[in-house]
Formats: C-alpha cells, sequence, structure tokens
C-alpha cells in the first residue's frame, strides 16, 4: 500500500489573477531592470509560500487553463460561456510562462487539459489522490471548488488581505447551508454572471439556497414543483432547460485526462535553483529569507 500524504492543489490561475491586481491598485507594475513585468509572478511566489507553510503539505501541485475560452468543452455546450470575458492585461500576458518557470524552479508540477480548465484538473487531481486516502487541501478563489469538499477534501478560499475562508463539510453547512453534493444545484439556479451561466431569471442566491434545502436537490424540486407558489412554479417550468444547462456547465469535471506523478510533486526543492531564479528576476531578499 501506497503512504498517504497531504496534498496541496493551487488554483493557478486564482493565484496568479489575484497577485496581478492586488499589486496593480496603484499603476506602478513591478519590474526588472531590464523591464520585464513580475508582479504577479512575485506575488504568486509569497502567496505559494505562505499556503505551504500553512498546510505544510507532504506534495503540491498547480493546475491551469491551458485553452482558448473557444476550445473548452463547455463553450461546445453552450456558445455564451465566459463570452464577457476580455483579453488580459498587456502587463500580465508575459508572465503566465514566467510563471511556469517559478514553479519548476520549486520542481512544482504545472498540470492542465486542452478543452478543460484549471478547477477541471483539481477536481480530478483531488477525486483521485482523495481515493488512494491522501488529504487533499485546494486553495482557489472560485466557489465552484466547494462542490469538491468531502471528509478528505478541504478548500480554501482565497479572500482579500491575505485571508481565506475554510471549508470542509461541516464548516460548509454552518457558513453557506449546504451540503457539497448541493453547491452545483444551489448555482444552477442562481446562474452566475461572471461565467454567464445563465440559470434562472429572477432567483438569486437566498432563494437559490432555500429551494435546494428545502427539496435535496434539482431533480426533486422539479418532481415537488406543485409545492412551489404559482408565480416560482411558472418561472421554473419556463426555464427548466435553462435550469438543468447551467447545472451541467457548473458541476467540475472529475475525470479529466490529465497525468500526473507523485513522486515529482513532493515538496522539497533545491535553494540555490530557487535563489538563482529570485536573482534574475530581482525578487529582492523579502522571499529570499523564506527559501531554505
Amino acid at each position: 500500500m501506497n503512504e498517504t500524504g497531504k496534498v496541496l492543489l493551487i488554483d493557478g490561475m486564482s493565484f496568479l489573477f489575484r497577485a496581478f491586481y492586488g499589486s496593480a491598485w496603484g499603476g506602478a507594475y513591478r519590474q526588472t531592470s531590464t523591464g520585464v513585468y513580475t508582479n504577479a509572478v512575485y506575488g504568486f511566489t509569497k502567496m505559494m509560500l505562505d499556503y505551504a507553510e500553512l498546510v505544510r503539505p507532504t506534495h503540491l501541485m498547480v493546475g491551469w487553463d491551458v485553452a482558448s475560452r473557444e476550445s473548452l468543452v463547455r463553450s461546445q455546450w453552450f456558445d455564451g460561456y465566459k463570452s464577457n470575458r476580455t483579453a488580459p492585461p498587456d502587463e500580465l500576458i508575459p508572465q503566465f510562462e514566467l510563471v511556469k518557470e517559478i514553479t519548476a524552479a520549486f520542481s512544482v508540477p504545472n498540470l492542465g487539459c486542452p478543452g478543460y480548465e484549471g478547477d477541471d484538473v483539481l477536481g480530478t487531481l483531488s477525486t483521485r489522490l482523495a481515493a488512494d486516502g491522501h488529504e487533499i487541501v485546494i486553495a482557489t478563489g472560485d466557489y465552484d471548488s466547494l462542490q469538491l469538499v468531502d471528509e478528505n477534501v478541504s478548500v480554501k478560499i482565497l479572500k482579500n488581505g491575505g485571508k481565506h475562508e475554510h471549508y470542509d463539510p461541516a464548516s460548509l453547512r454552518a457558513l453557506r447551508g449546504i451540503a457539497p453534493e448541493q453547491v452545483v444545484d444551489v448555482k444552477a439556479l442562481m446562474g452566475d454572471t461572471s461565467d454567464c451561466i445563465p440559470g434562472c431569471p429572477g432567483i438569486g442566491e437566498k432563494t437559490a439556497t432555500k429551494l435546494i434545502t428545502e427539496h435535496g436537490n434539482l431533480d426533486n424540486l422539479y418532481d415537488n414543483l406543485t409545492s412551489c407558489t404559482p408565480k416560482m412554479r411558472s418561472k421554473l417550468e419556463e426555464h427548466r432547460e435553462q435550469v438543468y444547462l447551467s447545472q451541467k456547465l457548473a458541476t467540475i469535471i472529475r475525470d479529466v485526462p490529465v497525468e500526473f506523478s507523485m513522486e515529482e510533486a513532493v515538496w522539497a526543492y533545491d535553494p540555490e535553483t530557487v535563489l538563482n531564479k529570485f536573482d534574475e528576476l530581482e525578487f529582492g531578499r523579502s522571499l529570499a529569507t523564506r527559501v531554505g
């Protein structure tokens, strides 16, 4: 039997975008003396070290989006999926590759799969690894990941100021009033404007949560529409197809064909390699003192 460990799974895009915008509010972007933008990479590195120190994992992996919006499997299901997304700032674009040089310096695997999103990669990894008995901690800014919570999987949702909310099955129930398996059905009803998931017009988070907690799940709700007010029943009947499409779009895919090696994911690195990369990117002493 393989030895089990504690695996930290990082949502790369969540970390990188949060690092970029968290350090760009003043309009001054960190750069090297040769003009290479590094503010997002610097912030990402700091956050990765913060969570590694907090979680103390035996293994660490980073999941990434690797596809354009048009090539995503969800875009084949719904043409409008994430259609509101704009191009990232010019100062951020070169840092997408630069950040992977940083993770490589730490010997951390960068994992992605064409057509799928980072949370699908993390969902697949967490499902496989939890089944093998590992303890999983996911660090992300995406509340969709709460559907992955179970006895072996906890989720830390990034908040402003370097804080986070910690979710396990008990705290998810206490803080949001739902079980992990109900997360998707609530999203199916309320939709998500950030991802262009339509949901049911006129139903917000509070009503969606109430309907799902009362009925248990979406199927039971639709099997018992007579228990709803005439206005609510009409709304749900009219948008039934759209609601079930939203459920499909919001469901994290857990069988992505992504390959990984636990040996390569061991959280152990050569300090000299890391410090050389820090010097190259002119990170200064504050991060260097944390590497040893």
